[in-house]
């Protein structure tokens, strides 16, 4: 998967500018500020209708402008393909090969993306939100429908929700158990989902990261749904907890069971990653779930996904750095960002100088 040309008008610093890509290694290089990383980000937003920054779309629209629009062209299982994301107004317009998609999933997953960087560690140190944005994220681009099950559950909470900070009392109960029918149906399909994707991530994510220590430490990831690791356990148990649950989340007015709640663990030598984890250790995490998902896609799809590495490569120290630019080998194209203080691999195929929203080929 690879993409060909891409279009930006008026996305965060950039006005207007087209860009050329070549097969292999592509390296954005400039100072910091200078908009290498929204090269890459809106090459991700093309791909997955979502920024891996900011929520809000308003925030990637160019400052004095009321809107931005995307083109790409790419090329996938032997075949052209032209994605187009249009924002305006709060509203967003999204084409393939010039026809309208009316849902998220008619494009997710169409071309598939892996994106690496730094702030990726927040996947370790972080809140459950970051762990479960990733394994959702990564479900989406192998299972489209995913999407659809996400939204059905999230407007089902927002239901819920209202309901349990409604003043009216009459029927309060009958109506959240109703509620309760659909999170039940909706979130039992998101957890075997998430169990079964983190399973297939883990354990190749297992095999790199023994690599990454030389056989000294070992990767644990699981997936804790319903606060139990056995999924089985927990499917059993969520239409007992919603019920036990009900009363204390009328009370407090929150919703206390669900999916939304989960997380994913990851271990070294059965400790916490999170809690115990030295810099390194996280860093060699994200790099081995990172590869593995790679991996995954390939062995899904048959090719490897489209690659950007966000100034990563200054953040790994030289054995973790090599073994990311050998194992990276196989893949049709990669997209790099570095500033110009750093020396760029001899083995890059095109070389982009970035400075005040413009890029301009060196090589």
């Amino acid at each position: 998967m690879e993409i060909v040309n891409l279009k930006l008008y008026n996305f965060r610093n950039y006005e207007k500018e087209n860009i050329h890509f070549s097969s292999g290694i592509n390296v954005f290089q400039g100072e910091n500020g200078q908009g290498k990383t929204n090269v890459l980000e809106s090459i991700y937003y093309l791909l997955t209708g979502k920024s891996y920054r900011v929520r809000r779309e308003q925030e990637l629209i160019l400052w004095g402008k009321n809107e931005f629009h995307l083109f790409g062209d790419f090329s996938a299982y032997q075949r052209s393909l032209s994605l187009e994301s249009h924002y305006l107004d709060h509203r967003k317009i999204v084409k393939i090969n010039q026809v309208p998609c009316k849902k998220l999933s008619d494009f997710v997953g169409t071309i598939n993306v892996v994106f690496f960087s730094p702030d990726d560690l927040m996947m370790v140190k972080g809140g459950p939100v970051e762990r479960r944005r990733f394994i959702d994220l990564h479900i989406t681009q192998m299972y489209p429908r995913h999407v659809h099950l996400l939204n059905a559950y999230n407007k089902v909470l927002q239901q819920k929700a209202a309901l349990l900070k409604s003043s009216i009392q009459s029927s309060k109960a009958s109506n959240i158990e109703i509620w309760n029918e659909q999170l039940l149906d909706f979130g039992s399909k998101i957890i075997r989902n998430r169990w079964h994707y983190t399973q297939i991530l883990s354990k190749k994510s297992q095999e790199i990261y023994s690599q990454l220590s030389s056989g000294k430490e070992e990767l644990a990831i699981n997936y804790i749904a319903l606060g139990h690791q056995n999924i089985e356990k927990a499917l059993k148990e969520f239409p007992k907890m919603l019920e036990e649950k009900m009363q204390q989340e009328m009370e407090r007015q929150i919703i206390l069971v669900g999916p939304h709640r989960d997380d994913l663990n990851y271990q070294i030598n059965g400790k916490s990653a999170r809690l115990f984890a030295s810099q390194g250790q996280q860093r060699s995490i994200i790099l081995s779930l990172k590869l593995a998902e790679l991996e995954a896609i390939f062995k899904e799809k048959g090719e490897y996904p489209l690659l950007l590495l966000d100034d990563v490569l200054s953040e790994l120290d030289i054995f973790r750095r090599d073994y990311l630019l050998e194992f990276i080998q196989p893949i049709n194209q990669v997209l790099i960002t570095m500033t110009s203080a750093e020396k760029p691999s001899k083995k890059i195929k095109s070389l982009f100088q970035v400075d005040k929203g413009h890029v301009g080929r060196i090589h």
